[in-house]
């Protein structure tokens, strides 16, 4: 298969990744209706591990005490990130949500910076100015400020900015499959302790709470991640994460069509601003450019 080829498909994997995110931003704003979110959070990471869990017996790589370490370190935000987002969803809309929650994409940079004194470059800056003008825009209505749902929202940015921080800090001692499932499980065990101490267990479970936890722990954990553990491997880098991001375009499109939610003049600028930014912030345009062009004169 031609290089070409096989970079196309990629992308096209990774842009389902996202279509499957972004429906799942609707999937369980629907679902809070009938089951709450520590439930909903616990069933679902527990989907995803019972999934991931055969990495965990490798002859080659034993789970030893620093992959524990950096499951529930990282298990720890990313639970932190999804309640705060899910007790944001009930408060917000799909839409809303999902763009605001792409607000780690730019943040990242910023706490690397903080970390490891490595200073963004200018796009990313002006990007994150996109973004926070682009939040503002879509969050604020006129006097009345930003909601509950949507603080709760950008504090769920934060989460999954930290969360990528630590990714990047325990894969490099341990293998990344295996951190993927058990921060699955310790974020499951985590949502468990918060739903049985302070939450009702479901009442019952419906034709459309099953679909619904089938869906977020199927297709939005299992499948998304293999398709974007796939799609990354081909795609080249500048693309793959933008093809990524594309989850907060697709969540507000899919909470339109299929929420009715609406979007004032003021608030699709804000979209279109997000949106940008995630692009610019993504993607080093000039040196793609540049490439382009060594190619083309290459052939």
């Amino acid at each position: 298969m031609k290089e070409k080829t096989r970079r196309t498909i990629a992308n096209c994997l990774l842009l389902l990744a996202g279509a499957i995110w972004g429906g799942g931003f609707v999937v369980m704003k629907n679902a809070l209706d009938n089951i709450s979110t520590n439930y909903l959070l616990a069933i679902r990471f527990a989907i995803g591990a019972l999934g991931l869990c055969y990495t965990l017996f490798s002859k080659k790589a034993p789970v030893n005490k620093y992959a524990l370490l950096g499951g529930a370190v990282t298990g720890g935000c990313l639970y932190g990130a999804f309640a705060v987002q899910t007790y944001g969803l009930m408060y917000t809309t799909a839409g809303k949500n999902a763009l605001i929650t792409a607000f780690y994409v730019v943040l990242v940079p910023f706490i690397l910076w903080m970390r490891r004194r490595e200073r963004p470059d200018a796009r990313v800056m002006v990007a994150a100015v996109m973004m926070l003008t682009g939040i503002a825009l879509l969050s604020l209505n006129g006097g009345e400020g930003m909601n509950i749902g949507d603080f709760l929202t950008l504090l769920c940015g934060i989460g999954y900015a930290l969360h990528i921080i630590y990714v990047d800090k325990f894969e490099q001692r341990v293998d990344v499959m295996q951190l993927t499932c058990l921060q699955f499980a310790f974020a499951s065990a985590y949502a468990w302790i918060a739903a049985l101490l302070f939450e009702q267990p479901p009442a019952h479970f419906g034709p459309e709470t099953i679909g619904a936890l089938a869906y977020c722990g199927v297709a939005g954990t299992l499948i998304a991640l293999t398709l974007q553990n796939v799609g990354i491997k081909y795609a080249s880098p500048e693309y793959a994460s933008l093809f990524m991001s594309t989850e907060a375009a697709f969540g507000c499109i899919f909470g339109v069509v299929f929420l009715n939610e609406t979007m004032t003049g003021r608030m699709t600028v804000g979209c279109i601003l997000i949106l940008c930014a995630l692009a610019l912030s993504q993607v080093d345009w000039g040196a793609v450019m540049a490439k382009r062009r060594e190619e083309k004169n290459e052939a």
